[in-house]
Protein backbone atom coordinates (compact mmCIF):
# COMPACT_ATOMS: atom_id res chain seq x y z
CA UNK A 1 0.00 0.00 0.00
CA UNK A 2 1.55 3.22 -1.05
CA UNK A 3 2.25 5.86 2.18
CA UNK A 4 0.08 8.40 2.66
CA UNK A 5 1.43 11.95 2.27
CA UNK A 6 1.22 14.57 5.31
CA UNK A 7 -1.26 17.89 3.73
CA UNK A 8 0.72 20.91 4.29
CA UNK A 9 -1.68 22.20 6.96
CA UNK A 10 -0.58 19.38 9.31
CA UNK A 11 3.24 19.48 8.73
CA UNK A 12 3.70 21.19 11.60
CA UNK A 13 1.86 19.68 13.52
CA UNK A 14 3.30 16.21 12.87
CA UNK A 15 6.84 18.09 13.45
CA UNK A 16 5.84 18.56 16.91
CA UNK A 17 5.38 15.03 17.58
CA UNK A 18 8.59 14.15 16.48
CA UNK A 19 10.43 16.41 18.41
CA UNK A 20 8.39 15.14 21.08
CA UNK A 21 9.63 11.59 20.46
CA UNK A 22 13.31 12.70 20.18
CA UNK A 23 13.17 14.72 22.95
CA UNK A 24 11.99 11.73 25.28
CA UNK A 25 14.89 9.62 23.49
CA UNK A 26 17.39 12.21 24.24
CA UNK A 27 15.88 12.73 28.01
CA UNK A 28 16.02 8.75 28.67
CA UNK A 29 19.82 8.27 27.28
CA UNK A 30 20.79 11.25 29.42
CA UNK A 31 19.62 9.12 32.24
CA UNK A 32 21.80 6.48 31.27
CA UNK A 33 24.82 8.73 30.36
CA UNK A 34 24.79 10.71 34.10
CA UNK A 35 24.47 7.45 35.63
CA UNK A 36 21.07 8.38 37.29
CA UNK A 37 20.35 10.95 39.40
CA UNK A 38 21.08 11.49 43.16
CA UNK A 39 18.79 8.93 44.51
CA UNK A 40 19.02 6.54 42.37
CA UNK A 41 22.95 6.40 43.00
CA UNK A 42 22.58 4.39 46.01
CA UNK A 43 20.97 1.36 43.78
CA UNK A 44 24.30 0.65 42.29
CA UNK A 45 25.18 -1.48 45.01
CA UNK A 46 23.29 -4.72 43.55
CA UNK A 47 25.37 -4.99 40.35
CA UNK A 48 25.16 -3.75 36.62
CA UNK A 49 21.94 -1.81 35.76
CA UNK A 50 19.32 -3.54 34.78
CA UNK A 51 18.52 -2.19 30.67
CA UNK A 52 15.09 -1.52 30.63
CA UNK A 53 13.54 0.02 26.71
CA UNK A 54 9.89 1.53 27.42
CA UNK A 55 7.57 2.72 24.54
CA UNK A 56 7.21 6.32 23.96
CA UNK A 57 3.45 6.60 24.62
CA UNK A 58 1.42 9.07 27.15
CA UNK A 59 1.20 5.62 29.64
CA UNK A 60 4.93 4.20 28.61
CA UNK A 61 7.05 7.49 28.79
CA UNK A 62 6.35 11.37 27.39
CA UNK A 63 7.32 14.54 27.96
CA UNK A 64 5.92 17.54 30.08
CA UNK A 65 7.78 20.41 29.56
CA UNK A 66 11.29 19.19 30.01
CA UNK A 67 10.14 16.36 32.65
CA UNK A 68 9.78 12.27 31.96
CA UNK A 69 6.54 10.73 33.18
CA UNK A 70 4.45 8.05 32.28
CA UNK A 71 2.29 4.89 34.43
CA UNK A 72 5.46 1.92 33.21
CA UNK A 73 7.97 5.01 33.24
CA UNK A 74 7.38 6.41 37.02
CA UNK A 75 6.24 2.41 37.89
CA UNK A 76 9.19 1.20 37.28
CA UNK A 77 11.22 3.85 38.81
CA UNK A 78 9.46 3.83 42.12
CA UNK A 79 9.95 0.64 42.37
CA UNK A 80 13.44 0.48 41.48
CA UNK A 81 13.98 3.04 44.14
CA UNK A 82 11.93 0.59 46.35
CA UNK A 83 14.06 -2.55 45.66
CA UNK A 84 17.46 -0.25 45.53
CA UNK A 85 17.48 -1.42 41.89
CA UNK A 86 19.85 0.16 39.24
CA UNK A 87 18.44 1.29 35.87
CA UNK A 88 19.71 2.15 32.27
CA UNK A 89 16.41 3.29 30.61
CA UNK A 90 15.95 4.00 26.44
CA UNK A 91 12.86 4.92 24.99
CA UNK A 92 11.38 3.66 21.56
CA UNK A 93 8.46 4.05 19.35
CA UNK A 94 8.23 0.18 17.53
CA UNK A 95 7.83 -2.48 19.80
CA UNK A 96 9.13 -4.95 17.19
CA UNK A 97 12.71 -3.66 17.17
CA UNK A 98 12.60 -3.80 21.01
CA UNK A 99 11.67 -7.12 21.19
CA UNK A 100 14.73 -7.75 18.59
CA UNK A 101 17.03 -6.05 21.11
CA UNK A 102 15.68 -8.28 23.89
CA UNK A 103 16.02 -11.08 21.60
CA UNK A 104 20.01 -10.30 20.60
CA UNK A 105 20.85 -9.33 24.57
CA UNK A 106 20.49 -5.44 23.91
CA UNK A 107 18.39 -4.85 26.96
CA UNK A 108 17.14 -6.78 30.05
CA UNK A 109 13.29 -5.86 29.68
CA UNK A 110 10.98 -4.66 27.38
CA UNK A 111 8.01 -2.08 28.50
CA UNK A 112 5.18 -1.69 26.41
CA UNK A 113 1.24 -2.89 26.11
CA UNK A 114 2.23 -6.30 25.12
CA UNK A 115 -0.45 -9.04 25.07
CA UNK A 116 0.66 -12.55 25.88
CA UNK A 117 0.51 -14.63 22.33
CA UNK A 118 1.35 -18.09 22.07
CA UNK A 119 4.35 -17.14 19.42
CA UNK A 120 5.65 -14.24 22.08
CA UNK A 121 5.55 -16.78 24.83
CA UNK A 122 7.87 -18.98 22.83
CA UNK A 123 10.77 -16.47 22.48
CA UNK A 124 10.60 -14.56 25.56
CA UNK A 125 9.95 -14.80 29.16
CA UNK A 126 6.56 -12.48 30.15
CA UNK A 127 6.40 -11.08 33.96
CA UNK A 128 3.00 -11.52 35.94
CA UNK A 129 0.40 -9.29 34.39
CA UNK A 130 0.68 -5.49 35.68
CA UNK A 131 -3.46 -4.89 34.46
CA UNK A 132 -5.42 -6.18 31.70
CA UNK A 133 -6.72 -4.12 28.35
CA UNK A 134 -8.47 -4.87 25.34
CA UNK A 135 -7.46 -3.50 21.99
CA UNK A 136 -9.90 -0.35 20.06
CA UNK A 137 -10.79 0.79 16.50
CA UNK A 138 -9.25 4.34 16.31
CA UNK A 139 -11.48 6.31 14.17
CA UNK A 140 -12.37 10.01 12.79
CA UNK A 141 -15.81 10.70 13.60
CA UNK A 142 -18.18 12.28 11.82
CA UNK A 143 -18.38 16.12 12.18
CA UNK A 144 -21.69 16.36 11.79
CA UNK A 145 -23.76 13.03 13.27
CA UNK A 146 -20.29 12.24 15.58
CA UNK A 147 -20.83 9.05 14.62
CA UNK A 148 -17.86 7.05 13.53
CA UNK A 149 -17.94 5.29 9.78
CA UNK A 150 -17.37 1.45 11.07
CA UNK A 151 -20.21 1.23 14.50
CA UNK A 152 -19.73 -2.78 14.58
CA UNK A 153 -17.01 -5.29 13.98
CA UNK A 154 -18.54 -6.99 10.78
CA UNK A 155 -18.19 -3.48 9.31
CA UNK A 156 -14.63 -4.37 9.13
CA UNK A 157 -15.33 -6.29 6.10
CA UNK A 158 -13.59 -6.10 3.22
CA UNK A 159 -11.72 -2.58 4.93
CA UNK A 160 -8.39 -1.83 5.84
CA UNK A 161 -6.87 -1.44 9.38
CA UNK A 162 -3.91 0.28 10.33
CA UNK A 163 -1.28 -1.59 13.18
CA UNK A 164 2.70 -1.14 14.07
CA UNK A 165 4.40 -3.39 12.28
CA UNK A 166 4.73 -7.07 14.07
CA UNK A 167 2.55 -6.18 16.19
CA UNK A 168 0.65 -8.78 18.26
CA UNK A 169 -2.27 -7.46 17.56
CA UNK A 170 -1.94 -8.58 13.97
CA UNK A 171 -2.97 -12.55 15.35
CA UNK A 172 -6.34 -11.34 16.46
CA UNK A 173 -6.95 -9.32 14.15
CA UNK A 174 -6.91 -12.69 11.35
CA UNK A 175 -9.31 -14.22 13.73
CA UNK A 176 -11.44 -11.53 14.23
CA UNK A 177 -11.13 -11.81 9.89
CA UNK A 178 -11.44 -15.70 10.45
CA UNK A 179 -14.95 -15.13 12.78
CA UNK A 180 -16.60 -12.83 9.86
CA UNK A 181 -15.66 -15.21 7.48
CA UNK A 182 -14.60 -12.08 4.75
CA UNK A 183 -11.41 -10.51 4.59
CA UNK A 184 -9.83 -7.85 6.50
CA UNK A 185 -6.92 -6.16 5.25
CA UNK A 186 -3.94 -5.52 7.95
CA UNK A 187 -1.48 -3.15 7.02
CA UNK A 188 1.38 -2.71 9.35
CA UNK A 189 3.27 0.47 9.40
CA UNK A 190 7.28 0.12 10.22
CA UNK A 191 7.53 3.30 10.93
CA UNK A 192 5.20 4.81 13.36
CA UNK A 193 4.06 3.82 16.71
CA UNK A 194 0.09 4.28 18.71
CA UNK A 195 0.67 7.45 19.38
CA UNK A 196 1.97 8.76 15.76
CA UNK A 197 -0.64 7.13 13.97
CA UNK A 198 -2.99 8.21 16.41
CA UNK A 199 -2.47 11.43 15.71
CA UNK A 200 -2.43 10.71 11.78
CA UNK A 201 -6.09 9.67 12.43
CA UNK A 202 -6.66 12.75 14.20
CA UNK A 203 -5.68 14.95 10.96
CA UNK A 204 -7.83 12.36 8.56
CA UNK A 205 -4.45 10.62 6.93
CA UNK A 206 -4.94 7.33 8.54
CA UNK A 207 -8.04 5.33 9.05
CA UNK A 208 -9.05 1.78 11.49
CA UNK A 209 -5.88 2.34 13.66
CA UNK A 210 -5.83 -0.49 16.70
CA UNK A 211 -4.64 0.36 19.96
CA UNK A 212 -4.77 -0.80 23.35
CA UNK A 213 -7.92 1.05 24.97
CA UNK A 214 -6.11 2.88 27.84
CA UNK A 215 -3.23 4.30 25.75
CA UNK A 216 -5.53 5.48 23.33
CA UNK A 217 -8.17 7.42 25.96
CA UNK A 218 -5.53 9.02 27.47
CA UNK A 219 -4.04 10.43 23.53
CA UNK A 220 -7.76 11.23 22.63
CA UNK A 221 -7.94 13.48 25.71
CA UNK A 222 -6.88 15.92 23.17
CA UNK A 223 -8.25 14.75 19.94
CA UNK A 224 -11.92 15.18 20.83
CA UNK A 225 -13.09 14.31 16.96
CA UNK A 226 -11.79 10.58 17.67
CA UNK A 227 -13.60 7.94 17.93
CA UNK A 228 -12.80 4.84 20.54
CA UNK A 229 -16.35 2.57 20.71
CA UNK A 230 -15.66 -0.23 18.83
CA UNK A 231 -13.70 -2.63 20.51
CA UNK A 232 -12.03 -5.56 18.74
CA UNK A 233 -11.16 -8.14 21.82
CA UNK A 234 -11.94 -9.32 25.36
CA UNK A 235 -9.58 -7.95 28.21
CA UNK A 236 -5.69 -9.25 27.52
CA UNK A 237 -3.32 -9.64 30.78
CA UNK A 238 -0.52 -6.36 29.70
CA UNK A 239 3.12 -7.79 30.99
CA UNK A 240 6.23 -6.76 30.50
CA UNK A 241 8.89 -8.88 28.38
CA UNK A 242 12.33 -10.00 29.69
CA UNK A 243 14.99 -11.75 27.62
CA UNK A 244 14.74 -15.77 27.53
CA UNK A 245 18.35 -15.88 29.28
CA UNK A 246 17.56 -14.21 32.43
CA UNK A 247 14.53 -16.03 33.97
CA UNK A 248 16.17 -15.16 37.59
CA UNK A 249 15.94 -11.43 36.51
CA UNK A 250 12.04 -12.29 35.68
CA UNK A 251 11.48 -14.15 39.10
CA UNK A 252 12.97 -11.13 40.70
CA UNK A 253 10.46 -8.60 39.29
CA UNK A 254 7.13 -10.96 39.50
CA UNK A 255 8.41 -10.26 42.88
CA UNK A 256 9.19 -6.68 42.98
CA UNK A 257 6.00 -5.95 40.74
CA UNK A 258 3.61 -7.80 43.30
CA UNK A 259 5.24 -5.80 46.01
CA UNK A 260 4.77 -2.52 44.16
CA UNK A 261 1.36 -3.26 43.12
CA UNK A 262 0.23 -3.00 47.29
CA UNK A 263 1.55 -0.13 47.77
CA UNK A 264 -0.33 3.50 47.77
CA UNK A 265 1.96 5.03 45.62
CA UNK A 266 0.62 2.08 42.48
CA UNK A 267 -2.92 3.27 43.21
CA UNK A 268 -1.88 6.86 42.88
CA UNK A 269 0.01 6.36 39.18
CA UNK A 270 -3.12 3.94 38.66
CA UNK A 271 -5.32 7.24 39.41
CA UNK A 272 -2.98 9.63 37.78
CA UNK A 273 -2.88 8.19 34.16
CA UNK A 274 -5.89 6.18 33.48
CA UNK A 275 -9.27 7.73 32.95
CA UNK A 276 -11.06 4.52 34.26
CA UNK A 277 -9.12 2.10 37.08
CA UNK A 278 -7.80 -0.87 34.96
CA UNK A 279 -8.30 -4.27 35.52
CA UNK A 280 -6.01 -4.68 38.25
CA UNK A 281 -4.02 -8.77 38.04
Amino acid sequence: MERMKLKKGHIILYLGLLVAVFLVMILTRNIAAKGHSASDSAMAHKGDSIRVAIQISPLGVSTNGDTLGGFYYDMIRQMAQKEHLALKIDGFTQVTNALTDLAEGKCDIVISDIPITSDLRDRFLFTEPIYADRQVLVQLADSLTGLPPIQSQADLRGDTVFIAAHSPFRSRLQNLSHELGDTIYIFQDPHYGPEQMMLLTAIGQLKNVVVNEQTARNIAKDYPQLDLSLTLSFNQFQSWAVAPDKPQLLDSLNTWIARFKSTPQFDTLVNRYFNERPVKM
